[in-house]
């Protein structure tokens, strides 16, 4: 009998993976063209150079964008306080510092600013750089506006369940004696800051992310296998928030996302569903910052919370249906073995993980 070649888009044989979502195979093992070529069970080090060199250009990129927002942003904060000042007075400087902190709306945008840049630049690049067209992103769908929807739904509901999870963790961690970190959304108040962190929350953020992470992160990454992709993607994604609360959030919405994207080959889906996301944590938070203290208050509190635990309930419904439809891809036995493996002899990728852990971990640190 003749021999059959391998199909360099489906060179495990996976029917579970969806099969406009791969990349060319012959990217990383060239040798599968021929014809009596078989993969092996364990991959030759030739084949695990050019799986970790995938790898690591994934976590290149998010070590990047994550040293240089940080080296960046003190950079310009520092030009601007002396701007602001006049001179390099220890003191002067510290009141600019406050006052941009606490007085002004000026670090809300430059954090939205810096982020946006440090997001966009290494998908960008790294999409180029590892042969990926930026456009294959944002492919037409065929999908419809009700199961658009219906997502959106689905990503609330795992934000309210994993609202119930952390107070759970944090009420164990307090009773430790240990608090956690959490991110303040802003600390200035005013119409300026409201759009500024509203633009950067609602828009920029979810664009930039799922570009970044369900992009350029998750496709390298799901070049042996669409599951670990997901999966390992989802937890990049939630340490790079470096705390508890939000990872906690970010992980499993990130395995959401990235099933909705490889199911529909597009980003535009886990976009809508990311600003959904973080439209109604911001909308939240401001109702709870600006209701009054007072009866009045308290009904409106009452309600938004009523309002938004039976959209929650509606997601779950949701959920539980899709999830008994579609399930995570499968993994071979060979994918298996060309995975977890490999990605954790991959420094730049293990690099950029330790980066976020070590970050949360100081952070932590400090606030107690």
């Amino acid at each position: 009998m003749e021999d059959k070649k391998i199909n360099p888009y489906d060179p495990f044989d996976n029917p579970t993976e969806n099969c406009a979502y791969r990349t060319n195979y012959c990217d990383i093992e060239p040798r599968i063209k021929d014809k009596n070529y078989k993969l092996p069970l364990l991959p030759e080090r030739s084949e695990r150079k050019r799986i970790r060199h995938f790898f690591n250009a994934a976590g290149l990129g998010l070590l990047i964008g994550s040293v240089s927002v940080n080296i960046i942003f003190i950079i310009i904060s520092f030009v601007l306080e002396f701007f602001m000042t006049g001179s390099f007075d220890k003191d002067k400087l510290l009141d600019a510092e406050y006052y941009m902190n606490y007085n002004s709306s000026i670090l809300i945008a430059l954090n939205g600013i810096m982020f946006l840049l440090v997001n966009l630049i290494p998908a960008v690049v790294g999409s180029r750089l590892t042969g990926i067209r930026v456009r294959s992103y944002f492919r037409p769908i065929c999908i419809k506006k009700i199961q658009i929807g219906k997502y959106m739904l689905m990503g609330i509901f795992i934000q309210a369940a994993t609202a119930i999870l952390y107070a759970i963790v944090e009420s164990i961690m307090q009773a430790g004696g240990i608090n956690d970190y959490t991110a303040d959304i802003d600390t200035y108040i005013s119409a300026k800051s409201i759009i500024a962190t509203a633009l950067y929350s609602c828009i920029v953020a979810p664009i930039t992310e799922e570009l970044l992470y369900r992009g350029f992160v998750m496709k390298n990454l799901s070049r042996v296998s669409q599951r670990f992709g997901i999966i390992a993607s989802a937890v990049l994604f939630g340490l790079a928030h470096e705390n508890i609360a939000q990872f906690l959030l970010a992980v499993p919405v990130g395995i959401f996302m990235g099933r909705i994207v490889v199911k529909h080959n597009s980003i535009i889906p886990s976009i809508i569903v990311h600003i959904s996301v973080n439209t109604m944590a911001f909308g939240m938070n401001w109702i709870y910052e600006i209701i009054p203290d007072n009866n009045i208050g308290s009904a409106v509190m009452f309600f938004t919370n009523v309002l938004y635990y039976f959209i929650a309930g509606a997601g779950m419904i949701f959920w539980i249906m899709e999830v008994r439809r579609t399930r995570l891809p499968a993994n071979t036995i060979k994918q298996n073995c060309r995975g977890m493996r490999i990605a954790l002899s991959s420094p730049l990728l293990v690099a950029a993980a330790l980066l976020h852990i070590g970050m949360a971990l100081m952070a932590i640190a400090i606030q107690n």
